[in-house]
């Protein structure tokens, strides 16, 4: 790639327009997907946080995670291109700060979209369970379990992207580089590849499968109570989570395979041509671990309902606490919504 510091310098006789274009998609493109999804799981997060609806269900634990740890990924790789391709043009680079900085970020890049990733399988697994013994998952499944499920799977996360660790540092020019090309190219690549899609995708894929049998069976002798109501909104709502998951990942998927694709020689028009590739496979990546709140929005109901309560809940518990500062927790969830002239206060 030509290193070069403003779209002047990069209208030359040695610069490819694909490298222009990948310019700007980073830095454009780039900038969008981390506003939007940090607003968007600050938003999953509070709207899950303060809800009565969400906050008992097992699988909340699961979302509010993976809300959080879906920041991860847009603030360490995404801010890094956009900083590295899309600002400076190939030129600053967070990883050549330093040797610790270096490994850190690499660690924690790789280890971030993998527990996003672990994290999708874990719900498809959650709801899986929930819709074949409904009454034994509300007896077993509490808060507690799903807290014990994401420790257990971050500690396993970063346990294994220590291999990481301890094959990246600085070389012989002062970059941030993989030290150890056989052992990344021929066993890590397979093993990222194994734990950050394929096999979240494979239990997707069965569960969700095994999930539309069992509601297709049930769908004439399931009670129209609201508790069903709410199980059935809150599967779907996970269940179109899980296909953006699948639709963001396999492209990136295939890209990782390096060895089976030729990028061409560094600097030409075929490098040029696959690096923008590249980047649009990464970009599409990270607006799926970005768009969750979106897909929370469009399919489930009882989510956009509670979306809906939020500020009325936040007035009643303003209007509580300069009342009675002692005794605001219990009012602020169980005030009637229509305490505050909002809009969005009264039920669906």
């Amino acid at each position: 790639m030509v290193n070069t510091s403003s779209d002047d310098v990069l209208l030359n006789d040695t610069t490819h327009i694909e490298e222009i274009i990948t310019r700007h998609l980073w830095t454009y493109v780039g900038c969008m997907i981390i506003i939007i999804g940090t607003l968007g799981h600050f938003l999953s997060i509070t709207v899950m946080a303060t809800s009565r609806s969400f906050r008992i269900q097992c699988s909340t634990v699961y979302l509010i995670t993976m809300s959080i740890s879906g920041l991860l990924p847009l603030y360490t790789g995404l801010l890094r291109f956009v900083i590295f391709i899309g600002i400076s043009g190939w030129e600053n680079d967070l990883r050549d700060t330093s040797n610790a900085v270096c490994r850190f970020h690499m660690t924690m890049t790789y280890a971030s979209l993998q527990y996003f990733a672990w994290l999708q399988a874990t719900i498809a697994v959650d709801r899986l369970i929930s819709v074949a013994v409904p009454h034994k998952y509300a007896m077993l499944f509490s808060w507690r379990i799903g807290i014990a499920v994401v420790v257990f799977e971050l500690l396993a996360v970063v346990g294994l992207n220590m291999s990481v660790t301890f094959t990246t540092g600085f070389n012989e020019n002062g970059s941030c580089a993989i030290l150890k090309q056989s052992f990344f190219n021929n066993v890590w690549t397979y093993i990222d590849l194994l734990s950050f899609s394929l096999v979240p995708a494979t239990i997707l894929i069965i569960c969700n499968t095994a999930i539309l049998f069992l509601l297709y069976q049930r769908q004439y002798r399931v009670a129209s109570d609201s508790s069903s109501k709410i199980a059935r909104s809150i599967t779907v709502m996970l269940m179109s989570l899980n296909v953006l998951f699948l639709m963001t990942t396999l492209p990136i998927s295939i890209m990782a395979l390096q060895q089976f694709i030729k990028w061409g020689d560094y600097g030409s028009k075929q490098y040029a041509l696959m690096d923008l590739i590249w980047s649009v496979c990464s970009l599409f990546q990270y607006a799926g671990s970005a768009c969750t709140f979106f897909v929370y929005f469009v399919t489930g109901s009882k989510f956009r309902e509670e979306l809906r309560r939020m500020p009325s809940r936040l007035c009643i518990r303003i209007k509580t606490t300069s009342k009675s500062p002692s005794n605001t927790t219990n009012l602020w969830l169980s005030a009637p919504p229509d305490s505050c002239s909002f809009n969005g206060g009264g039920s669906k």
